[in-house]
C-alpha cells in the first residue's frame, strides 16, 4: 500500500458547484477502487493526499493529472505505508484561508498568498503539518458532530437546518420552563415559609423549599446543553454526563430516607458511580488527545 500527495493550481475559477463535483465524483470512485485520502483547497491551489494500493493510486494519479481544471501537477510525496492514515474518508475536503494557519503548528506563518504551488513544493514541512493538522480535525468531527451544516449533500444541510430549529424552539420552551420553575420556588417559599410565619420552620419545608431550587438548577443546565448544540454543532457528551451526575447528586439532597426504601438507596448509588467512571474516562481521553496533538 502507497500513500502520495500532490499539489496542483486551478486553471480556472472553481465554483462551488465544482467542488461538489470534484468530491461527489472522488468519493463514488475512490470508494470503487478502495482509496482513501484527503484533499484541501485554497488561494487556487489543490493539495490532495491519496492512500491505497499502489496499482490503484497509479490509475487515478495519471487519471487526475489529465483533469483539465488543474495544472502545475507536482508530486510532493510517495511513500509505502502499513496502514492507511485517512481510513475514515474516501475523500476528506477543507476549504482553507489564510487565518485558518495561524492557529496551525508548523504552518503559523504561512501566508494566504504563500498557498501556492511554488511555495509549498519547497516547503514539505509545511504541507505535512497542514494534512496532519486537518486529519485530526476532521476526525474529531466525526466523533462529536452531530449537527454540522458544513455537507455537500443538500438535503442533508436542509435536514440539519430544520433540526437546528428545532433546537432553537426547545431552549425556548426550556425558558419558559425554568421562569415556571422559578415561580414555583417563590410559590414554595412564600407557602412552606413565610405564610406559616418565619418561626415555624420544618425540616421538610426547607428540603422542599431545597427541591424546588435544585430542579430550577438543573433546567438551567439542560438549557446550557441544548444551546450548546446550536453554537458549536456538537452533542458534548462530557456535559451532558456531568448534568446526569449534578443532577442525581442533587436529588440526594433532598431523599426522604423515612420514605424510600435501602434498594433505591442502592440503586441510586450506582447510577452515581457509572456516571462518575464515565466522566472520568472521558476526562482521561481528553487529556490523553491534547497530549498527543502538542
Amino acid at each position: 500500500m502507497i500513500q502520495i500527495t500532490y499539489i496542483s493550481s486551478e486553471t480556472r475559477p472553481i465554483l462551488k458547484d465544482d467542488l461538489d463535483d470534484i468530491l461527489s465524483k472522488s468519493r463514488k470512485n475512490n470508494i470503487d477502487l478502495g482509496i482513501t485520502g484527503m484533499l484541501l483547497y485554497g488561494n487556487k491551489t489543490f493539495i490532495q493526499i491519496l492512500e491505497g494500493e499502489e496499482r490503484s493510486v497509479n490509475d487515478l494519479l495519471s487519471k487526475i493529472k489529465k483533469d483539465p481544471r488543474h495544472r502545475d501537477f507536482k508530486l510532493v510525496a510517495k511513500k509505502e505505508v502499513n496502514q492507511r492514515k485517512y481510513s475514515e474518508w474516501s475523500m476528506g475536503f477543507k476549504e482553507v484561508s489564510g487565518e485558518d494557519f495561524k492557529s496551525i503548528k508548523g504552518a503559523n506563518n504561512l501566508d494566504q498568498k504563500d498557498f501556492n504551488t511554488t511555495y509549498l513544493v519547497s516547503h514539505a514541512n509545511i504541507i505535512d503539518s497542514l494534512m496532519e493538522h486537518y486529519r485530526k480535525e476532521q476526525s474529531r468531527k466525526l466523533k462529536h458532530e452531530e449537527l454540522s451544516l458544513h455537507e455537500d449533500d443538500r438535503l442533508i444541510v436542509l435536514l440539519h437546518h430544520t433540526i437546528r430549529a428545532v433546537v432553537k424552539v426547545l431552549a425556548v420552551l426550556m425558558v419558559f420552563v425554568i421562569f415556571l420553575g422559578i415561580f414555583n420556588v417563590l410559590n414554595n417559599i412564600y407557602e412552606n415559609l413565610l405564610l406559616p410565619g418565619l418561626t415555624s420552620f420544618t425540616i421538610n419545608s426547607i428540603v422542599s423549599t431545597f427541591g424546588g431550587f435544585l430542579a430550577v438548577l438543573i433546567a438551567i443546565e439542560i438549557f446550557i446543553n441544548i444551546t450548546l448544540y446550536i453554537r458549536k454543532d456538537v452533542i458534548h457528551i462530557k456535559l451532558v454526563i456531568a448534568t446526569a451526575l449534578m443532577a442525581i447528586a442533587r436529588k440526594v439532597i433532598i431523599f426522604d430516607f423515612k420514605q424510600i426504601t435501602p434498594i433505591y438507596i442502592f440503586g441510586t448509588a450506582s447510577v452515581i458511580l457509572a456516571l462518575g467512571i464515565t466522566y472520568w474516562l472521558i476526562e482521561k481521553n481528553s487529556k490523553l488527545n491534547d497530549s498527543n496533538e502538542l
